[in-house]
């Protein structure tokens, strides 16, 4: 599994769009859970498989989205 930290962008339905505090990549996370929770500027940690697509912007499925800060 791997951790990352990320700003959100946009939250919507159960999709993501993050920017990760590694590397300032916007990054679309797909989840099987309601993200009406986060909000733009919410710092979250999200735990996926490591697998990332090659798209643009790239995606992840996410096992875990916490809020590790808010905005």
């Amino acid at each position: 599994m791997v951790t990352m930290f990320a700003t959100v962008v946009q939250a919507w339905g159960s999709q993501v769009l993050v920017r990760d505090q590694s590397n300032n990549q916007e990054v679309l996370v797909h989840t099987n859970h309601s993200t009406s929770n986060l909000a733009a500027g919410d710092v979250v940690r999200i735990v996926y498989n490591g697998v990332m697509t090659a798209s643009i912007p790239p995606q992840i499925n996410a096992q875990s989205i916490c809020i590790f800060t808010t905005a």
